[in-house]
């Protein structure tokens, strides 16, 4: 799958044929055989979101489906990052956790089970760091998370990880020990 963004607009193909982002809704749109799957974030205020699951055959919806989430979101993206043939909706979130009461960023990743129903696969609290920032991209052949986090008071990693089994496997550090303007240029390329 390559993938391409042109001023707002991202293409990849052959899956992901038409994404958009605009302040109140991000969505995907993928072939899966005949039908047409639309995954989606909408924005209900700046801390409730509906992640949307709609299934299309010949322009009809056949199905849709809906998670509610009660937390300020800063991304979302969608890919199919464990290799089952379906996207799935990895989504960050910023909140405390029953074991860390500070509000910090997060990774929620989401799947959908039998096809159309989503369902947590990975509600995830930590990577090596704290996390700053991520996205997927196409690395070593697969669909990665890359990651900014930071290591220090002024430092930061540019790290990737393979979702494997149940949560994220650390392939590698990008760059390591970089102000936060250099991580940012390599979490880009």
């Amino acid at each position: 799958m390559i993938a391409k963004k042109i001023e707002g607009i991202i293409l990849l193909v052959p899956f992901l044929f038409f994404a958009c982002n605009n302040h109140n809704i991000n969505k995907f749109e993928f072939e899966n055989g005949n039908e047409n799957i639309v995954l989606s974030l909408i924005k209900k205020n700046d801390s409730a979101f509906d992640l949307t699951a709609e299934i299309f055959s010949g322009g009809k919806l056949l199905f849709s489906d809906k998670w509610k989430l009660d937390y300020p979101v800063y991304r979302f993206d969608c890919e199919d990052i464990n290799n089952d043939g379906l996207p799935e909706m990895a989504v960050g979130v910023t909140k405390t956790t029953r074991y860390d009461s500070i509000s910090r960023r997060r990774l929620f990743i989401f799947k959908l089970y039998d096809g159309k129903y989503i369902r947590p696969l990975w509600l995830g609290s930590r990577v090596s760091y704290p996390l700053v920032d991520f996205r997927i991209v196409e690395s070593g052949g697969e669909k990665r998370l890359r990651t900014i986090e930071q290591s220090g008071k002024n430092s930061f990693v540019v790290a990737e990880y393979r979702y494997e089994g149940f949560g994220l496997k650390w392939i590698c550090f990008i760059k390591k020990n970089i102000d936060k303007k250099t991580a940012e240029k390599n979490f880009k390329f």
